[in-house]
């Protein structure tokens, strides 16, 4: 028997392990009685609620029956491509009801907030990024720059840059950026960062992302990555999930009751490893990035207690 194997997603299991993990894993939803008591769910976005900005079918109708059984809804994505306005302003296009602003928790906010109280200091910073990471530094005082640069060496080199990297740059916070990223503005990041008086700010590490396209896209730790290897440095901080500090935050924040606390992602290694690390329950849903393989093969701090192909199918048990 000990020698007896399976294949699960293509990867090859010794039968008394596969069983093993296939039943501390729970395939299936949560059980009745423990929805029953679950006070709040708190949700990833990106291949959990919606992909390449169309609802995933069934998930709004599920999400609006867990609102009229009395659960609060909570929204904390890695994305800082979107502000907690518009991130907010997205869900109720895409049919999700009662979404408020209050509702949200994007990595942008969580840059500009972490700025904000670790160096009171930061008037400017450099980013690599998209308007909604413009818009979260600018509620707290903070003037982006960059947005201009998007040539390639030429620039750099009319520019001065390459002599002496020029204007009062604060801090560089580095995401995801898919709309007019070039090597002028990878360049300039990394050089400013390269100071490392500087406060160097990435939005989280996602190494990618489901576009809805049949592949997975590069992530906003791609473009970290860049920065970092150029700059000869790590940042300072990654905000976003798997944060501890910013689910301990969310927790004080809400007041949440981390054991009546349910947290729904499509990634291991940040969404269930963000709730697991405050004693959140979590679900794994199969819709956007990680796999059955996934987490079968995901280290105990980011093993999901559920799985479900959608959250839709989280509807049936209400």
């Amino acid at each position: 028997l000990m020698g007896v194997t399976a294949v699960v997603a293509g990867r090859q299991y010794l039968l008394p392990t596969l069983r093993a993990r296939l039943r501390a894993l729970r395939l299936g939803p949560p059980p009745r009685a423990v929805l029953n008591r679950l006070q709040t769910v708190v949700c990833d976005c990106d291949g959990v609620l919606y992909l390449n900005g169309m609802a995933l079918p069934g998930v709004p109708e599920a999400l609006n029956a867990l609102r009229r059984a009395g659960k609060r809804l909570l929204f904390v994505t890695n994305s800082a491509t979107q502000s907690r306005r518009s991130l907010a302003a997205k869900l109720t296009k895409l049919g999700f009801e009662g979404v408020a602003e209050a509702d949200c928790i994007t990595s942008a906010s969580a840059a500009a907030a972490y700025l904000h109280a670790n160096h009171p200091h930061c008037r400017t910073a450099y980013c690599v990024g998209e308007q909604g990471l413009i818009d979260e530094l600018a509620l707290v005082g903070i003037t982006a720059m960059g947005q201009g640069d998007t040539g390639g060496m030429q620039a750099l080199v009319e520019e001065g840059f390459c002599d002496a990297p020029i204007g009062e740059i604060d801090a560089v916070v580095v995401g995801l950026q898919m709309e007019g990223l070039s090597y002028q503005r990878l360049s300039k990041a990394a050089g400013y960062a390269f100071d490392r008086s500087r406060p160097f700010i990435a939005t989280n590490s996602d190494e990618n992302w489901p576009g809805g396209l049949g592949v997975l896209l590069p992530g906003a730790g791609a473009c970290v990555a860049f920065v970092a290897c150029a700059a000869e440095r790590q940042p300072d901080v990654y905000v976003g999930k798997p944060s501890r500090d910013l689910a301990r935050l969310l927790v004080k924040l809400h007041a949440l009751e981390p054991r009546f606390t349910l947290m729904v992602g499509d990634r291991t290694n940040t969404d269930i490893c963000f709730g697991k690390s405050v004693g959140f329950r979590t679900l794994l849903v199969l819709s956007g990035c990680h796999t059955l393989d996934d987490a079968l093969r995901a280290p105990a701090k980011s093993a999901p207690d559920y799985i479900l192909p959608s959250l839709a199918d989280l509807a049936a048990q209400l």
